[in-house]
């Protein structure tokens, strides 16, 4: 519970849920929205069960995968593997942090050394329709999200230095006010529109849900505002780089093996039960949302489950800044990991500094993790961020499945795996999702 499936719950319930996700499905439709979710879920679950049968083959040291993969298939193999996920980690960790500050700027604008206001022209398309207007958006300034991320990323820096120990005393004090958050979410969605909610939240109604089932696929400015003259267009190839990274975090559990009782054991039950988990809860939520309000609404409040929230939006944005610092200090805490581990094969001499031994603190590789940290934060670009961390970790993704699909394969005497749910072809479809899914992000970054 508090070695996997804790970890992964911090790492996959992160900022995408609660400040895009309510987007996401006014932009991309119900049903659009419901075939994401299940694409990104399908790419995880089917990752989760190769993973779950790379665990159970042997005894897993520090490193997780990279070390059975890189003892079965060889080292170049598993190197390749761990530097994609170990740097899906570490700018993962800027995108909880930055996620953080901006929730917190939102919701303390005082806060803010850097004031900025933009006005910009709403020109929403709704159901093939243009409906013109002016609004008035308040954005934290960059400059608040680069001093207020640098200065939470040393902080969480020195809770990783105490060691994993505190982590996981750490853990539910994050995790708890996440989930409360999540059933005030749900309470609000049931008992809406209460008395001072915005014209465009009507409830739950099967009209709304009607008007939302499909797409209404359009240009934004950059900060997601509907925009025809607006200098971004989301497509559903788009949309999957988005939110990609809601439902990343499955090896949160096994990069920390090293610290696990009985991996065997604890990673495949932990790891797919999360997966799982939150893949229900983010289908219900498509159904949810997009019979709440208008599509209007879904598209111009991006803080919409905070709108809605019962009894107040304090607790939303108390459960933003709580998951997002939690998942942040996850990544903080296994990307180091992995990479001591990756140091320890002696495969790659520039990486001899982050050498430790075995039951050591990996001090060196923290604060090195900690410094890519610093450089993407400093970017202040939530949007640019998360597509970056849907090509590592796909990329990563797909080395798990087809390291498990060739070590089924080949039959090799060594490959002798206890969790039996598991088939070469469900591994070889798992790669073919996950090798397929990069260029779609690759080209919303490239040509935006």
């Amino acid at each position: 519970m508090m070695g996997v499936f804790v970890p992964c719950l911090q790492n996959i319930l992160g900022i995408i849920y609660y400040i895009r996700f309510t987007w996401i499905v006014g932009m991309a439709g119900v049903w659009q929205s419901l075939v994401l979710v299940s694409f990104c879920g399908a790419c995880t679950f089917l990752t989760g069960l190769s993973l779950s049968a790379i665990a159970t083959n042997g005894a897993m040291k520090g490193g997780g995968p990279y070390y059975l993969i890189g003892r079965a298939l060889g080292p170049e193999v598993g190197i390749s593997i761990g530097l994609c996920f170990f740097l899906g980690n570490a700018v993962a960790g800027s995108m909880y942090v930055l996620g953080a500050v901006e929730t917190f700027l939102d919701a303390v604008p005082s806060a803010g050394l850097f004031q900025e206001s933009v006005t910009v022209v709403n020109n929403t398309l709704i159901n093939g329709t243009a409906t013109a207007g002016t609004a008035t958006i308040s954005t934290p300034s960059l400059h608040d999200l680069q001093v207020y991320g640098v200065i939470v990323t040393i902080l969480l820096c020195f809770i990783v230095f105490g060691g994993v120990k505190i982590i996981n005393k750490v853990a539910p004090a994050f995790l708890i006010p996440v989930l409360f958050s999540l059933l005030c979410i749900y309470l609000g969605v049931f008992i809406a529109p209460r008395h001072n909610a915005p014209k465009g939240i009507t409830g739950l109604s099967l009209t709304s849900l009607r008007d939302n089932w499909g797409s209404e696929y359009q240009r934004t400015n950059n900060a997601g505002v509907p925009d025809p003259n607006g200098s971004i267009y989301w497509g559903f190839n788009a949309l999957v780089g988005l939110f990609f990274p809601a439902v990343t975090g499955i090896m949160a559990g096994s990069n920390r093996s090293a610290s696990l009782k009985d991996t065997q054991r604890s990673i495949p039950i932990g790891t797919l039960s999360a997966t799982l988990t939150t893949t229900a809860m983010y289908l219900l939520s498509v159904l949810l949302f997009g019979a709440l309000s208008t599509r209007e609404e879904l598209l111009t409040d991006r803080l919409l489950t905070a709108t809605v929230a019962w009894p107040t939006p304090v607790v939303i944005y108390i459960g933003i800044i709580l998951s997002t610092l939690g998942a942040a200090l996850q990544c903080l805490t296994g990307a180091p990991r992995l990479l001591a581990a990756i140091a320890n094969d002696d495969i790659l001499p520039v990486l001899n500094y982050f050498k430790v031994s075995e039951g050591v603190e990996p001090h060196a590789a923290t604060l090195f993790t900690a410094l890519i940290c610093i450089g993407c934060v400093i970017i202040g670009n939530l949007d640019l961020i998360t597509p970056t961390i849907t090509m590592f970790f796909l990329l990563c993704y797909a080395g798990v499945n087809l390291s498990c699909f060739l070590l089924d394969l080949l039959d090799a005497p060594s490959w002798r795996p206890r969790w039996k749910y598991h088939h070469w072809s469900l591994s070889l479809v798992g790669a073919l999702l996950c090798v397929g899914t990069p260029f779609d992000s690759y080209h919303f970054i490239c040509h935006p």
